[in-house]
Formats: C-alpha cells, sequence, structure tokens
C-alpha cells in the first residue's frame, strides 16, 4: 500500500507500532501494557486504550493517519474454506454459512471476509472450486477499535488476523523459499503458521512460550514470576542453563516438531525446510537451538521477509515483526 501506514499488534502485555512508509520499514517501538488493559484478546477499558495509544504514538513521534490492526485470535474466527465458483455477491451471501457451527444465531453480528488461496478443478473436471482462506469478527469489536484508534489520531484502514498478515510478507519477500514456516514464540504462546506457494496451508496455536520459563525458574528458584521474568531476560546468573529451562526448551521443541509432522503427513510431496523465527521468547538462544536440534530445519531470523529499513533495527524486528506484517498489507 503506498504511503504510510502504521501497523500495531496489541499482545498480552505489550503494543508493538510499526511505520512502514511506501513499503519501507521507518520504525519499531515497544510499549508494555497497563496490567490487566488486555484479558485474552480483549481491551477492557477502550478510553485507556485509546489514550495509551495516542500518548505512545507522541512519545515515538509516530504520525497520525492511516494504520493497520491484527486481530487477536481470541478475537477472531480464521480456517480454510472450500466452495464453489460463484461471483462475489454469492461469495459474501454465502460465506456466513461456513461460520454457523461457531457462531449460531448470532451470525449477523458477525462481519465476514476472505482471502483467495486457490482455484482448483473437481473430479469431474466441469466446475471450480475456490480455496478460501475465511475471517470473522464480531462487528462490535471492530467498530470498537474504530473507535479507540478515532480517539488516538489514527484511521483503522485495515484489520487481519496473524495469518493473513504473515502472508502479506510471504507473498512480497525477495528470494524467499516457495515452502516456508513462521514460528511465532511469544509470552503466553507460540503459534506455528505454514505458507506454500504463496498460500496460507495450516495454522497451530500451542500453549507454551515466554511465560512457560518465568514459571519454571520461578519454581525452582523459589522466587516470584515477576523476578524470574527479569532473570530469565538478563540470564542471571546463568539461568537460562538450569535443566529446568533446558526441559522447557525441548518440551516446546518437540510441540513445533509435532506440528510440522502433521503437516508433513497432510502433504506428502511437501518440502518444508525453512523456520523463519520471532516473537520476544524467540531472542533466546538456548531456545532457538532446542527447535534447530529436534526440528533439523534451517532457521532464518524474520528480518530476512521484512522491507529493508533505513536504519539498524534488527533487536526489535523479533517483537515488531507481525505489526510490520500487517502495515505492509497491499
Amino acid at each position: 500500500m503506498a504511503g504510510k501506514m502504521i501497523g500495531i499488534e496489541v499482545g498480552s502485555d505489550t503494543v508493538k507500532m510499526v511505520l512502514l512508509s511506501n513499503g519501507q520499514v521507518k520504525q519499531m517501538a515497544i510499549q508494555q501494557l497497563p496490567e490487566n488493559l488486555v484479558r485474552e484478546g480483549r481491551v477492557t477499558s477502550p478510553d485507556a486504550m485509546a489514550n495509551f495509544l495516542k500518548e505512545m504514538r507522541k512519545h515515538y513521534r509516530m504520525p497520525g493517519g492511516n494504520a493497520a490492526l491484527v486481530l487477536s485470535p481470541r478475537t477472531v474466527l480464521a480456517h480454510r474454506v472450500s466452495m464453489p465458483m460463484m461471483s462475489q455477491q454469492q461469495l459474501e451471501l454465502n460465506l456466513p454459512f461456513e461460520f454457523r457451527d461457531f457462531v449460531g444465531q448470532d451470525g449477523a453480528k458477525y462481519h465476514y471476509d476472505y482471502a483467495v488461496m486457490d482455484t482448483k478443478k473437481t473430479g469431474d473436471g466441469q466446475a471450480d472450486q475456490l480455496e478460501l482462506f475465511a475471517a470473522a469478527a464480531r462487528k462490535e469489536l471492530l467498530e470498537s477499535w474504530h473507535t479507540i484508534f478515532r480517539k488516538a489520531g489514527l484511521t483503522l484502514k485495515i484489520a487481519v488476523p496473524a495469518e493473513m498478515a504473515w502472508l502479506n510478507l510471504v507473498r512480497q519477500a525477495k528470494n524467499a523459499p516457495k515452502e516456508l514456516c513462521i514460528l511465532d514464540i511469544g509470552y503466553s504462546s507460540t503459534f506455528v503458521y505454514i505458507y506454500a506457494n504463496g498460500k496460507f496451508m495450516m495454522g497451530k496455536e500451542i500453549e507454551m512460550g515466554g511465560q512457560l520459563l518465568d514459571e519454571t525458574i520461578a519454581a525452582e528458584l523459589k522466587i516470584d514470576p515477576r523476578t524470574a521474568r527479569t532473570y530469565k531476560e538478563n540470564n542471571m546468573n546463568g539461568v537460562l542453563g538450569l535443566d529446568c529451562c533446558v526441559n522447557a526448551y525441548n518440551a516446546l521443541a518437540v510441540e513445533v516438531l509435532k506440528a510440522l509432522n502433521f503437516y508433513a503427513y497432510e502433504n506428502r510431496e511437501n518440502n518444508l525446510q525453512d523456520i523463519y523465527y520471532c516473537g520476544g521468547t524467540a531472542i533466546l538462544e538456548p531456545l532457538r537451538m532446542a527447535v534447530l536440534k529436534n526440528t533439523h530445519m534451517v532457521l532464518h531470523h524474520i528480518d530476512r521477509l521484512i522491507p529493508d529499513s533505513e536504519e539498524e533495527m534488527e533487536p526489535v524486528t523479533l517483537r515488531c515483526a507481525l505489526a510490520a506484517a500487517a502495515a505492509s498489507q497491499r
């Protein structure tokens, strides 16, 4: 998308903000959220969130204007859908029925959208089949975010689930392999996203992340989790080498391997060899080495997929990559 766009990801405990100008990353920022402002992906006080984003934007001298939001996986329904070939108007009429098992009688309260992944011939060769990635989010939620952004001096132009945000980077990246995995190791969860030939293939949430290490260190050293987080982030007294931490790394890596094996089983002719890692917890080298050892994949820093920036931003790119992906929507 030409011009300036600010990508925003609101996580469980931080907000990431990225400024793109003419497709190029100009600035990245991370700010700690006030406690309990976000619960299960939902904003508890819209006015407080609007003020937080406004002050964050001013502090980092981010301009106002158009913005793109990554929708929390807790607040959006998204999955792959196969439908007969039909017009856009017919798709808009029929798409809600693909979510009826999830939304029940509240279907009219949701906004639906889709992206075409592929078209295929059916067995008789007479009709085409549409392969879609479809998403649904409550209208009330989207209206709330529109208001929050407006009060923060921003205009919400794009709201996308993570799967589609990452697809922006995958499709635009130069020299990226045709088949790849994005591994987002966050604080409360880890997400595995697999893409092939410019299409989203599979996603998996693993309910393990940086918080698991905090709790592991806290239990081992008999300290509170907040203090344990400081120990972890600074590797105080070499805590990252403790046996309990090594076991946690391996446990998470094994879950990643299970997701990759499931994809390989469902796609027997796959040639998946590359993992692009990101997320705040991915900064831990012992954890990355555990993933490397268990999966036997080639690991790449996520900045390989992000548009060139004017200054060295690698230390924060791991945490801000998803916001950059949302801002790169075309």
